[in-house]
């Protein structure tokens, strides 16, 4: 591929026909696969092909959608947009930097009537393994500094969602380390209710930067935002409740997040169509 050239890539019509079928594993299930095996899981909702360029949602709430898939890629990025009937329904941006080998989900955004939908998730496997398949090695991060806002403020999509996804692909979130939640490190911790649409989280106050952190965690067993306040009050109760949920990949904290050593088995699981096709993506990856 020439560097510079503006291209329009099509996703090819067998992609997420095998995953797709399969159950959506849960942390503990995905940590647990150490042997390099390919087993496949969702991050997202059911679809299928229809085209080189349409799919078919098959279950969730956007369930008998139709939407064109367009992906755009250059040799400093790339763009993924979903349309309905020509209409715009979303759309992600890729940096690449370094060109050819660093890939960074930067920006996410979906129109309001699709929100909920797992459009966000079906657009970034798109895209990461759209690149993870043309480039010879990639590190990947997902760092949203900044919202997309093609047409309305009702677009962006949050912290939240953005999350959610890293952990189904085995990232990590960038500031939180074992050693950063130490006891010893953590002055309070305080449940926060939730609400807006927007899960109960929990505020740890550190002694060192970055000095207080947001953050809400998964159910082991749906990879759902945990609903009952109560698992948060008990972590007020004992602090080694979140650096369980840490080491578990359960603890998601602000908008940067990174995959490692340890992601690179689920991340494969997640974008692997057959085994051939998961050794090949897990030679590439060079873990951060």
């Amino acid at each position: 591929m020439a560097h510079g050239v503006h291209i329009a890539v099509r996703m090819p019509h067998h992609e997420w026909s095998r995953d797709n079928s399969s159950s959506q594993l849960s942390a503990g299930q995905l940590q647990s696969t150490e042997s390099q095996v390919w087993s496949p899981h969702r991050i997202g909702p059911r679809f299928a092909w229809l085209d080189h360029g349409h799919i078919l949602i098959v279950d969730g709430r956007l369930s008998e959608r139709r939407f064109e898939v367009v992906t755009d890629i250059q040799a400093d990025n790339a763009v993924v947009r979903l349309r309905e009937d020509g209409n715009f329904a979303g759309m992600i941006s890729v940096e690449r930097s370094p060109s050819s080998k660093g890939v960074t989900l930067a920006n996410s955004a979906v129109g309001l009537r699709y929100r909920r939908g797992g459009l966000a998730a079906i657009m970034t496997w798109c895209a990461f393994r759209e690149l993870l398949a043309m480039q010879e090695s990639a590190t990947f991060r997902i760092r949203m500094a900044r919202s997309v806002n093609p047409h309305a403020n009702d677009t962006e999509i949050n912290s939240i969602g953005v999350g959610v996804i890293a952990a189904r692909l085995g990232f990590r979130p960038a500031l939180a380390t074992e050693g950063l939640i130490e006891k010893d490190n953590i002055v309070a911790v305080m449940p926060l209710p939730g609400g807006r649409g927007n899960p109960p989280s929990v505020r740890i106050s550190l002694r060192s930067y970055p000095f207080i952190l947001n953050a809400f965690a998964l159910s082991e067993d749906t990879m759902r935002p945990l609903l009952d306040v109560g698992h948060y009050q008990q972590a007020v109760r004992d602090v080694h409740q979140i650096r369980t949920w840490l080491r578990q990949g359960l603890l998601l904290i602000g908008e940067d997040y990174s995959l490692g050593q340890s992601g690179i088995e689920r991340f494969v699981n997640a974008l692997a169509t057959d085994e051939d096709e998961a050794a090949e993506f897990r030679s590439k990856i060079l873990p951060l």
